[in-house]
Formats: structure tokens, C-alpha cells, sequence
């Protein structure tokens, strides 16, 4: 092989692999510069951000109001729950009391039981 051919051949690799890394190099800009313009086009309209803060605001009153009427009707069932047992005492026999526990050597338990 002659040193021209061996120039041409080395000459077009480069030159091809120059050709090659621009068109990439220019599809990558050209991608990236669509997606700039794109994603600057996206701004958040105000209004949202208001609808947002007016639904929260909404929300936590409804839950509030919720929270007021479920502890209404629990304090009104702790009232009715009191009234129904109010001068009712249930006394055990001594036989029912031992009979029921499980025997355990605690002294807590032994001086309770007394």
C-alpha cells in the first residue's frame, strides 16, 4: 500500500468520526433547546395556587366540624354510660374473685386481693 492511499484512508476516518460527532452534538442541542422552551412555557397559573389555598381552608373546617360532633356524641355517651350505672355497685363474692384470677406469687396482686 502506498503512503497516499494510507493518507486518504486516515483522512476520511477522522474526517468521518468529525461528521458523526457533530450531527450528534447538534441533535442534542437542538432536543435540548426545545425542552428549555417547553418547560419555560409551564408557568402555574395563580388562580391554582388560590383554588388550592380556598380547598385547604374548606377542608380543614369541614374536619373540624367533624371533630366537634364526634366528641359531642362521645362526652353525651360518657354522660348516658355514667347515668345508666349511677347507684348500681356490683359486689363479688370472695369464691367469684379468687376462682377468676390466675394465681400469680406478685405481692401486688396478694395485698389487692386482701
Amino acid at each position: 500500500m502506498s503512503a497516499a492511499i494510507l493518507l486518504i484512508i486516515i483522512l476520511g476516518m477522522v474526517f468521518g468520526a468529525g461528521l458523526l460527532i457533530f450531527i450528534a452534538k447538534s441533535i442534542f442541542n437542538r432536543d435540548k433547546e426545545k425542552y428549555n422552551r417547553e418547560s419555560n412555557s409551564r408557568d402555574i397559573n395563580p388562580q391554582f395556587f388560590k383554588a388550592l389555598g380556598d380547598f385547604k381552608k374548606n377542608t380543614e373546617r369541614r374536619i373540624a366540624n367533624l371533630e366537634s360532633i364526634v366528641a359531642d356524641l362521645e362526652e353525651e355517651k360518657i354522660r348516658i354510660h355514667d347515668k345508666s350505672n349511677e347507684g348500681k355497685i356490683k359486689i363479688e363474692d370472695k369464691d367469684e374473685r379468687v376462682s377468676n384470677e390466675v394465681i400469680d406469687d406478685s405481692n401486688l396482686k396478694n395485698m389487692l386481693n386482701e
